[in-house]
């Protein structure tokens, strides 16, 4: 579709609203604490996301992910990535970010003896939670793969392959970065978004903009 990339976005963002609802409906404070922190969580790192996405839109003019992926070449150095490699390092945190992964994980923060938003949930629910958690992990790899990686395209081999290599090198990093760092504070997670990511998504926006003109 023409609007594929929106309406992903579009549908990665209830994922703020299903866990509200979940952290609500479990009369629990605790469980509405962590939703609470859930949804500024979510609400903040959609912004830089969503700058960082159009940066790469008006690099291409257009939304539909085929296109996008067919504008980059089969070689690395043709990829969207050496063009806008902040882009990507900004995009692959706050993919991290929402999808509540390690340092970001204080949604959840299972190792702790209250476990954020699903405290009263067990058996299938928890289940169902956790696997929406790394369906969503799958949805941000490709993303990125499509928007900085060249999504099907590599030389030699079929392009379905090429494209499940880049999503299962960039849900290695994921996992990986879960393994190595410590969790942060909820003030440090929020500054490192309103101070930091923001601001570097606003800039990296007005850099293409003018380049593009010129």
């Amino acid at each position: 579709t023409n609007v594929g990339l929106i309406l992903i976005l579009a549908f990665t963002g209830i994922n703020v609203l299903a866990l509200c609802l979940a952290g609500w409906a479990s009369q629990n404070k605790y469980g509405l604490i962590g939703a609470a922190r859930d949804i500024s969580q979510g609400v903040a790192y959609e912004i830089p996301l969503l700058l960082v996405v159009l940066s790469v839109v008006f690099m291409t003019g257009t939304f539909n992910l085929f296109d996008i992926a067919d504008g980059q070449g089969a070689w690395p150095w043709q990829w969207y990535i050496v063009y806008q490699p902040l882009a990507f390092v900004l995009f692959f945190i706050c993919a991290l970010a929402e999808t509540n992964r390690n340092p970001f994980d204080l949604p959840e923060a299972e190792s702790e003896l209250t476990a954020g938003f699903h405290t009263e949930y067990s058996g299938m629910a928890f289940a169902c939670f956790f696997l929406a958690e790394y369906a969503y992990m799958v949805v941000a790899a490709c993303i990125m793969a499509i928007l900085f990686l060249g999504g099907f395209q590599g030389p030699g081999a079929p392009g379905i392959w090429w494209f499940l290599a880049k999503v299962y090198v960039l849900l290695l990093i994921m996992i990986w970065i879960r393994w190595t760092f410590p969790r942060v504070r909820f003030d440090q997670l929020l500054n490192i978004c309103w101070k930091w990511l923001i601001p570097l998504a606003v800039l990296n926006l007005l850099i293409t903009l003018a380049v593009i003109a010129l």
